[in-house]
């Protein structure tokens, strides 16, 4: 069966544009072939909007001589569209990843990217005994050659066929027991390291969100504070309790409390360089070294030793063997897997068989 003839009288119309009753114009996305009424409104109107819309669509198509070219811009120029993330923490670090990667294969052109070239890349790193950075590489890697084939530059992902490199946690969780032997160290390195140590222990709280935890965020019954990591939201009970330290999260807060005047929980309490002033906050990277000098005048030490980070495990744990808290809320986590990493206790206990 023929096709019905066009009429002559609309051979001017724009793509898509109809007018399935007179005077009552309808234009159809020609790739989505989803209908946008226009109205009634006249035909040099219709005319108008229907270009117009039609001009947007295609320019949201690269065209075959944008592809041609786009194949001859390198990965360099590929990793300047990449959006930059709004968090901060999440930026540095991309950014970093960023510079590995240009630094590797930022002279190979987008349509010149093969397995080969990305696969001798990751395998570099894990060869270099860096496991966790060739994981994080071969993540950045996968993202930037998706946003390569969404700019027409790419016809495939080249790090798709790569398996994931696998790494073995080898840093050991922190038990009570250390904490408390670090807690004893902690004043002859820092005044403000022990309500640090606390409050991280007593709230699950990551060190990013504790450096900048300000005392406006303590109120009558809550602490209210935003993980910047996730951007979560969380109120914390003042009254939580923990029976291993026979302390409660007010407990830990007022052991920040100094007599200088600071908005920050955790502050320096005396000024000791000219960029580090009394009453400043602590930030991550201090947090950090503290600790490690309060763990090893501990005597624990080695290359596998606990971090600050672990406290964090450390009190998800201690909850959960009390029994009466929401560990995967008070840590801020969304999903079960993120929750059941902070939970795995890497062999330092047995695991516990719960009857009801």
């Amino acid at each position: 069966m023929n096709a019905r003839p066009r009429d002559r009288s609309r051979r001017d119309w724009p793509t898509g544009l109809r007018e399935p009753r007179p005077g009552y114009f309808v234009w159809r996305h020609p790739a989505s072939g989803k209908e946008f009424a226009l109205g009634r409104i006249g035909l040099a109107q219709a005319k108008r909007e229907a270009n117009e819309a039609l001009a947007f669509v295609l320019s949201e198509k690269p065209t075959l001589l944008e592809r041609i070219q786009g194949k001859d811009n390198t990965i360099a120029d590929l990793l300047k569209k990449m959006p930059v993330s709004e968090v901060y923490n999440t930026a540095k670090s991309l950014r970093s990843l960023d510079k590995k990667i240009e630094h590797a294969l930022g002279q190979v052109s987008c349509g010149g990217l093969t397995v080969a070239h990305c696969a001798e890349f990751i395998e570099s790193e894990m060869e270099a005994g860096k496991a966790r950075t060739a994981q994080a590489l071969r993540s950045r890697l996968f993202a930037i050659c998706n946003r390569g084939r969404a700019l027409g530059w790419m016809e495939s992902n080249p790090v798709e066929p790569i398996a994931k490199p696998s790494a073995q946690t080898t840093r050991k969780r922190l038990t009570m027991e250390q904490f408390k032997a670090i807690l004893a160290k902690a004043p002859e390195v820092a005044d403000w390291l022990p309500g640090a140590m606390l409050v991280a222990l007593l709230s699950g709280m990551d060190r990013d969100t504790l450096s900048r935890l300000e005392r406006k965020a303590i109120g009558s019954e809550f602490l209210t504070l935003q993980r910047l990591k996730t951007g979560i939201w969380l109120e914390i009970p003042l009254r939580l309790r923990m029976d291993a330290m026979d302390m409660t999260l007010a407990d830990a807060l007022a052991a920040c409390r100094s007599n200088v005047v600071s908005r920050y929980v955790v502050h320096h309490r005396r000024s000791y360089r000219a960029d580090v002033q009394a009453g400043s906050p602590v930030f991550r990277d201090r947090i950090t070294k503290a600790f490690t000098e309060a763990r090893d005048l501990a005597g624990i030490t080695g290359d596998d030793a606990p971090t600050f980070h672990e406290i964090r495990s450390l009190s998800k744990r201690t909850y959960m063997a009390q029994g009466n808290v929401d560990t995967k809320a008070l840590l801020g986590h969304t999903t079960e897997k993120a929750a059941n990493i902070y939970a795995d206790p890497r062999g330092i206990e047995p695991l516990r068989v719960r009857v009801s």
